[in-house]
């Protein structure tokens, strides 16, 4: 049984420090083994729409007609914050990453990670160049495309087309007629 997307309560008060977010929606190390297992399995997949199906198997949340290609890396720790709306898709080896830690050492010698989660979106009828990087907490609006290689960390307006590191908008194009 896949892992269920937070309510919309949860999603409007993110990004979220990481720990609260955990005590709220905890899951056990057999389940992140699973979406751990599932995704390098689907990534590496052939058929198309296994591929999907595994995705979902995993949390993550895809609309109709969705085109993930091979060798995508997605955040297997929370896959419920991926959210692929209908008619859109990301290209290869594009990595969409959840959450982001910073480990430290604290004054008596200890680990302490401090972090937070914010889900990814990609609205209809958007698409993500081949190796980008989309970072925690960004949509790719309606109709917007990233270009290839391209490191997202703000989010991209509707009918734009973004490149570089980090991303920006370089042209603003007509709307798709969906």
């Amino acid at each position: 049984m896949p892992v269920k997307p937070p309510n919309k309560d949860m999603l409007a008060r993110m990004p979220m420090d990481r720990d609260e977010y955990e005590k709220l929606r905890p899951r056990s190390r057999l389940i992140l083994l699973k979406q751990k297992l599932l995704n390098i399995i689907a990534r590496n997949s052939l058929h198309p729409t296994l591929r999907l199906w595994l995705y979902r198997q995993m949390g993550i949340n895809i609309g109709d007609d969705c085109t993930i290609e091979l060798f995508s890396y997605f955040d297997d720790q929370f896959p419920e914050l991926i959210f692929f709306e209908d008619h859109s898709g990301p290209s290869r080896y594009v990595k969409i990453i959840c959450h982001d830690d910073a480990i430290a050492r604290t004054e008596e010698g200890n680990l302490s990670r401090h972090g937070y989660v914010a889900p990814v979106r990609m609205e209809p009828y958007s698409a993500v160049g081949a190796g980008s990087i989309l970072l925690p907490g960004v949509t790719i609006h309606t109709g917007a495309i990233v270009g290839a290689g391209a490191v997202v960390t703000k989010d991209v307006p509707p009918n734009c087309v973004a490149i570089g590191v980090p991303a920006r908008v370089i042209k603003q194009k007509q709307p798709i007629d969906g």
